[in-house]
């Protein structure tokens, strides 16, 4: 393919520039709530709240640049994204079900959006999605009940283990 070297150069721009605008929303999803909480102390700067926290996400990530990342993101990807998600998309469902009324949360939508959620959204949010969360829920407790734990990313038994020459 002509000009392949410029190619690969554009789709890794595109893919820092992609990874970037996601972690600046990411960023602005977890600062902008502190800022309105008033959990920031007064004295301290928006910026330097922001750099501070750029350095703790710096030092956190470091673990996965070590000999061992491997085996720190397996464990991440396995017990961190999933399960905890899915626990608290139940209780947030629930708890807009139960506790502040879906009616209330359906004359929300209406005054943001202007328009009035119809039957189905009600339908979901009362019956089908708490129903389906439950289900995936106890389906995946059952299959992690009947699996032993492994770590497939740092076995020092397996015989293409990376060897240190020291």
């Amino acid at each position: 393919m002509p000009g392949s070297q410029v190619w690969s150069v554009l789709f890794f721009i595109m893919l820092f520039s992609l990874g970037l605008s996601s972690m600046f929303g990411n960023l602005e999803g977890v600062l902008s709530p502190l800022h309105d909480l008033h959990m920031v102390p007064k004295w301290m700067p928006k910026e330097l709240f922001t750099a501070l926290t750029c350095l703790v996400c710096f030092l956190m990530g470091l673990i996965f640049t070590m000999g061992s990342g491997n085996y720190w993101l397996e464990i991440f990807n396995t017990y961190v994204g999933s399960v905890p998600f899915l626990i608290i998309a139940l209780f947030e469902l629930i708890s807009i079900i139960l506790f502040y009324g879906t009616n209330r949360f359906c004359k929300d939508i209406e005054f943001m959006t202007g328009r009035h959620p119809n039957l189905f959204w009600g339908v979901c949010w009362m019956s089908i999605s708490p129903v389906l969360l439950l289900v995936v829920f106890l389906a995946y407790i059952g299959v992690q009940a009947q699996t032993t734990a492994t770590y497939t990313a740092w076995n020092p038994d397996y015989v293409n283990f990376p060897q240190t020459n020291i």
